[in-house]
């Protein structure tokens, strides 16, 4: 009797778990199964009601949110911009995930992918941007046709965005004659080996027991031993995350991926330029780098700081002024990634929101740009432009307004 009662409760035993197995199968199966109906549905949804869906840059989220709102406005096409990071704009522009991607480093770089990398390391691959400034009332469509005539992968480098180095104040102890001697020297978009010094000290932590204080941190910076900066509060630092434009512009032009040294676990890492902004704003001590768009407004946050900026004999002091930044010289680009196929429509699309936005004389992009600090790359094709309208000229043709 008690054996066949022992044999029931191991059946029981077995069937519960046998169903509990299989209730956690079919529930994984069900989560599956809705995933993959959702992005059938989003997918669906997009282009039955015409969404071309873009992405990439963390960086450029913000003044491509701005330009989509406004080119919506005026032309009421819908456009979906996913902020994935510089890595996967480039990716899925090979997927056919996004018609545009955007990156905020260069369109060569080694941690774009080969497909699109190879391409544009071929001397005869241009800008588009090129073609985009010889364009009048009356050869859009003969220039948009001879670009997709290169039926490839094209990139059009938009806009000059800078980095700034912003940290918070509080509690450390330094007085307004101090936050002036926080400067760095640059030259050739590389900061000078003895700020790359003290940077790598501050970044390249495992462990939070390493972290160093201020009144450290001045010293490497300075050659200064200041008595009233604290040797308590600790200089904690933050990062975007592995993959980003940003990050990777830092590493470059701080010496870590000379080096070979890479940013240490101890580091904060986020996703994007607001979310830093954010935890140095509230976060005592803190340092970090973030996007000229962000630190636009610095002065109307009391804790915050940037360092100074020093190249040759001039100086950029964003604590006090942002006059000159159309020379501000720790910059990387921001580059759209776009293949252009047989289909015309979608190509014509493409084309006429990216010389709209890189391009064109709208005052409303303008402002946006303005806005947030973001210098358009087409200035400095200026040259180009002129000298294909003296050609014009040679040729008895005449100039049109400028679209």
């Amino acid at each position: 009797m008690q054996k066949t009662s022992r044999t029931t409760k191991v059946k029981n035993k077995n069937y519960l778990k046998d169903l509990f197995l299989n209730k956690k199968s079919w529930l994984i199966l069900t989560l599956v199964v809705f995933f993959i109906f959702s992005i059938w549905v989003w997918t669906f949804i997009s282009i039955k009601n015409d969404v071309i869906n873009i992405g990439g840059s963390a960086s450029a989220d913000l003044v491509l949110q701005k330009l989509i709102n406004e080119y919506q406005k005026q032309t009421n096409k819908k456009f979906n911009y996913s902020s994935t990071g510089s890595g996967a704009g480039a990716r899925n522009v090979i997927n056919e995930t996004y018609s545009i991607g955007f990156i905020s480093k260069s369109q060569t770089d080694l941690s774009i992918p080969f497909e699109i990398r190879d391409v544009f390391n071929n001397p005869k691959t241009k800008d588009d941007l090129e073609e985009f400034i010889k364009i009048n009332k009356d050869n859009k469509k003969e220039i948009f046709t001879k670009l997709q005539n290169n039926k490839t992968y094209h990139y059009t480098s938009f806009a000059k965005d800078s980095i700034v180095f912003v940290y918070n104040i509080k509690n450390t102890g330094l007085t307004d004659n101090q936050i002036e001697q926080i400067k760095f020297n640059v030259s050739n978009n590389m900061i000078s080996k003895q700020s790359q010094k003290a940077l790598h000290k501050i970044y390249t932590n495992n462990n939070q027991s390493d972290l160093i204080s201020w009144k450290e941190f001045y010293k490497l910076l300075t050659n200064k031993d200041e008595n009233n900066i604290s040797d308590k509060v600790k200089v904690r630092t933050y990062s975007t995350n592995s993959g980003s434009g940003t990050r990777s512009s830092f590493e470059e032009l701080s010496g870590l991926k000379k080096e070979n040294k890479k940013i240490g676990q101890a580091v904060n890492e986020y996703n994007s330029n607001g979310a830093i902004f954010t935890q140095l704003n509230v976060s005592d001590g803190s340092f970090g780098f973030v996007s000229m768009q962000y630190a636009q407004d610095l002065k109307k946050f009391p804790n915050l700081r940037s360092v100074i900026i020093k190249q040759d004999n001039q100086e950029w002091n964003l604590n006090k002024s942002d006059d000159n930044l159309l020379t501000y010289p720790l910059s990387r680009p921001f580059v759209a990634l776009y293949k252009l196929t047989d289909n015309q429509k979608l190509n014509n699309e493409i084309l006429d929101f990216v010389y709209w936005f890189s391009c064109s004389n709208d005052k409303k992009v303008q402002e946006i740009y303005d806005h947030l600090g973001l210098i358009r790359s087409y200035l400095s094709f200026k040259s180009i432009k002129t000298n294909y309208f003296n050609q014009l000229d040679n040729k008895n043709i005449i100039k049109n307004e400028w679209v």
